[in-house]
């Protein structure tokens, strides 16, 4: 679906730090057909992933590490916001700075350990298409206190919470008025090394082709396929270079 702006409070950006930009073009150009056009930046390497020529990503070079994905959330004031999220008890990694021309951004790790950034738009809104393959489509939370996490979102963004229905796969859906905006789950103690973290869902049209994709790309899959009642079939992969994803085939 082709948009020209995000609810207040809604995800709408995703964004890729890498150590090998064009390593990372060739595998989402393989894996999803996305395209790219290279961005100036004062902070080094920037470029857009696009689908049809629509924004649907970004991808920022990162020579330290680790490489990973990082989501976006529409503000109408990142001063605003990210002043309430200290208030709430998140840790503030990056005070407002303005992206010149584009907009005004801020980052923060939340009390329950997920990583997310805040985006004021000036210019720019975020992704331009979502929801379909090729395309954002979810974001869901992964943390050890999921109560933890309701109270901080529910104060800072004023989502509300609804527990999904067994046997779904997410334990709490994140709502915006009628809108699902995201989920939240509880790690599991059987789940290995697993951190507290913001994990970002692209559409595919066939999961079992996105997973042999990745493969042959240089990526690897880390589960799947799921099949989720009433969501579609997921698997989680990795990319090329060790950045973690969803991919979904949507019912």
């Amino acid at each position: 679906m082709e948009i020209t702006s995000h609810p207040h409070g809604s995800f709408c950006f995703a964004e890729l730090s890498t150590t090998d930009m064009e390593r990372d073009k060739r595998f989402y150009a393989g894996l999803l057909g996305w395209d790219t056009f290279d961005v100036p930046s004062a902070a080094g390497g920037y470029s857009l992933f696009r689908l049809r020529g629509l924004d649907v990503a970004g991808l920022h070079l990162s020579r330290q590490g680790p490489c990973g994905w990082l989501t976006y959330v529409s503000v109408g004031d990142a001063d605003q916001a990210s002043a309430r999220a200290r208030e709430l008890g998140a840790e503030v990694e990056a005070p407002p700075f303005d992206v010149p021309g584009i907009g005004r951004m801020s980052m923060f790790r939340d009390p329950a350990g997920g990583r997310v950034a805040l985006w004021q738009e000036a210019g720019h809104p975020g992704a331009r298409l979502v929801g379909e393959p090729g395309a954002m489509c979810f974001n869901e939370l992964l943390v050890l206190d999921v109560a933890a996490a309701k109270r901080f979102y529910s104060g800072l963004f004023g989502w509300d919470t609804v527990e999904a229905e067994a046997p779904a796969r997410h334990d709490t859906l994140f709502r915006l008025g009628e809108q699902v905006v995201a989920g939240a789950m509880a790690i599991g103690p059987d789940w290995g090394p697993v951190k507290p973290r913001w994990q970002v869902y692209f559409a595919v049209e066939d999961c079992g082709a996105a997973m042999d994709r990745a493969r042959n790309l240089g990526g690897s899959v880390s589960f799947g396929p799921l099949d989720v009642p009433k969501a579609g079939r997921l698997a989680l992969l990795t990319d090329a270079g060790g950045a973690a994803f969803l991919v979904i085939q949507p019912v």
